[in-house]
């Protein structure tokens, strides 16, 4: 074919492909974008994410059209052989399919929340939009061959569909759709560029016509240098966006001896308190049993207490993180619940995800506090938490036991967390163990200045977590009953030691007493919480003692002959047990 040939075939080829799928394929892929910004929805980056790839199906079942030609039955005495006519067609229309992949993109950036937005996986979803669209005109170029008529659309839009569906589908081995922050993120555009591929050679030989024309030298050389450049163009920007996106732990994970633990960096809203990136780390397992560790940390509520540094003066709150690098990391630690390995630990085999506390907030809030012309604080926990949460919920769908344990203050939220899960995962047992925040009390002042105002709990968790309470009464043992009320079948219970001065040490001045009796005051909070009709499992240890889980005491507590870990088992995979409870409790 040559120039003379070529642009005559340009001009009448445009003006007979049939436009009007694609175009209203485009316009439906950016009203997906645009409707949850219409809805003032707050979009994370793996929503943006899938509402990206739904819009490239849009436009991939449009494309699915373009082939048509209703002249099929006269082109086959044509001196332009049907590859060269398909590709002319191809040549028309990627030009003005990348053109509204421009703007797609931009519209999702200008959608998303800023730092959602930031963290866009841009090159990986190109080389996704492309793969589609290169499997539509490839199954279109296919039922050209074997129809009549030349509507080859009618063909290919539902082959498009039922593929873009068993994409989403497949199992975790040979997965294509998965979250940006996904191990096998990586791994699973590897899979995309093998598609790519064979969509581009499945298009090139249904192009061949089986009666007596070859394509030129010329052209298959042009063509196969084409479909070089086009996998290796979209393997390079999604293994570079990739890069970017996405913060993997040192060598691929930290080997703990039995699976690795692997650092995920959510984005999108999350940050610590000092607006610096926040992660959370997972370790792979069982996926029908996963544990949610909420670690515990200092909270805090004023400038003195949420200083970004420490000088050791009295107020300040030397226990408090204020970034993604002052807290425990998981496979530091390597006794008590941390031993995977140990026999008797109830959760050898689980899945974790471990969320860290770097806000000063226990996983509560969601508000930027100024305490100071100097101090701002990022009180996120709460989008931190439901971040981790998300990630579990999407990973894990078919657990069908998830544990959440809080750690301190870690246990503070955990009953809240605890209906969050059942509400993602409706099929799964879920239980709550909340350890050592049983003596935070229900005062009035504390949970207007603190729970309300200073850390904007209160406006941040769902409707059903504050239903019928002002903020004023709704106080941290009011946490178990709400969540009971909202889920009845999670299993709920907690562990204290009953004169453990560490656990609350920042809500003494809070409390009945001087000093308060904390023995009492977890009694107390129990008993109200029991009265509102909610079943809570306890265990209650002797002693003035802190910390469990990162401790070998995990695997020796005994009170009346029960050991922890015995009442920890019997509680997650059988009948609950009964409440422990020390007699000689300040022993």
């Amino acid at each position: 074919m040559n120039t003379r040939t070529l642009f005559p075939l340009l001009r009448s080829t445009a003006h007979a492909i049939t436009w009007r799928p694609t175009v209203v394929g485009a316009a439906l892929g950016l009203a997906i974008l645009l409707v949850p910004e219409a809805l003032s929805a707050r979009l994370t980056g793996t929503h943006l994410t899938d509402l990206a790839r739904i819009s490239a199906i849009c436009v991939a079942l449009g494309a699915a059209f373009l082939l048509d030609d209703p002249a099929t039955r006269s082109t086959p005495t044509m001196p332009t052989p049907r590859l060269a006519r398909n590709l002319v067609r191809v040549t028309l229309a990627v030009p003005v399919v990348a053109l509204w992949w421009t703007l797609t993109l931009g519209l999702a950036k200008t959608t998303g929340h800023h730092a959602a937005a930031a963290h866009l996986p841009v090159g990986a979803l190109t080389l996704e939009a492309a793969t589609l669209l290169a499997a539509a005109l490839a199954l279109a170029a296919i039922a050209q061959r074997r129809t009549a008529d030349g509507n080859t659309g009618v063909i290919a839009a539902p082959a498009v569909l039922l593929l873009a569906a068993v994409a989403w589908f497949l199992p975790r081995p040979v997965a294509l759709i998965l979250t940006p922050t996904d191990p096998h993120w990586t791994a699973s555009h590897y899979r995309w560029t093998a598609v790519l591929a064979t969509a581009l050679v499945a298009f090139l030989w249904a192009g061949h016509e089986r009666e007596r024309r070859r394509v030129p030298r010329r052209w298959r050389l042009t063509v196969i240098a084409v479909l070089v450049l086009m996998v290796g163009a979209g393997t390079a920007f999604a293994f570079r966006s990739d890069s970017e996106q996405r913060t993997a732990a040192p060598s691929g994970g930290i080997d703990t001896g039995t699976h690795a633990w692997r650092q995920i960096v959510p984005g999108g809203d999350c940050q610590c308190a000092n607006g610096g990136r926040f992660s959370f780390w997972e370790r792979q397992a069982d996926p029908t049993r996963v544990v949610l560790f909420l670690n515990g940390g200092g909270v805090c509520w004023d400038a003195e207490m949420c200083a970004f540094t420490s000088t050791g003066q009295p107020g300040e709150n030397d226990f408090y993180d204020w970034n993604d690098q002052g807290g425990e990391r998981p496979y530091d630690q390597k006794s008590g619940f941390f031993d995977l390995t140990q026999a008797d630990n109830p959760f050898a085999g689980y899945s974790i995800i471990y969320v860290s506390s770097c806000t000063g907030d226990a996983h509560l809030g969601d508000v930027a506090q100024k305490y100071s012309p100097t101090l701002t604080v990022q009180h996120r926990g709460y989008v931190n938490g439901t971040a981790a949460l998300d990630y579990l919920a999407t990973h894990y769908p078919s657990a069908a036991q998830v544990v959440i344990i809080g750690k301190t203050a870690g246990s503070i939220a955990a009953p809240l967390y605890g209906g969050l899960v059942a509400d993602r995962l409706p099929h799964a047992k879920v239980t709550v163990f909340g350890a050592q925040s049983g003596a935070w009390p229900d005062n009035p002042d504390f949970n207007a200045k603190v729970l309300g105002k200073a850390w904007g709990a209160y406006d941040a968790v769902p409707a059903w977590a504050v239903d019928g309470l002002t903020v004023r009464n709704w106080g941290i043992p009011r946490f178990w009953v709400q969540a009971a009320h909202h889920a009845p079948e999670l299993v709920l219970s907690r562990f204290d030691y009953a004169f453990d001065p560490a656990a609350a040490v920042e809500v003494t001045a809070w409390m009945p007493g001087n000093p308060p009796n904390l023995l009492a005051v977890i009694d107390a909070n129990e008993t109200a919480i029991e009265t509102a009709g909610v079943i809570l499992h306890s265990y209650t240890a002797p002693g003035d003692g802190h910390g469990l889980f990162e401790f070998d005491r995990f695997y020796d507590l005994k009170v009346h002959d029960v050991r922890l870990i015995d009442w920890l088992k019997q509680l997650v995979t059988g009948k609950p047990p009964s409440d422990v409870r020390c007699d000689k409790c300040n022993q």
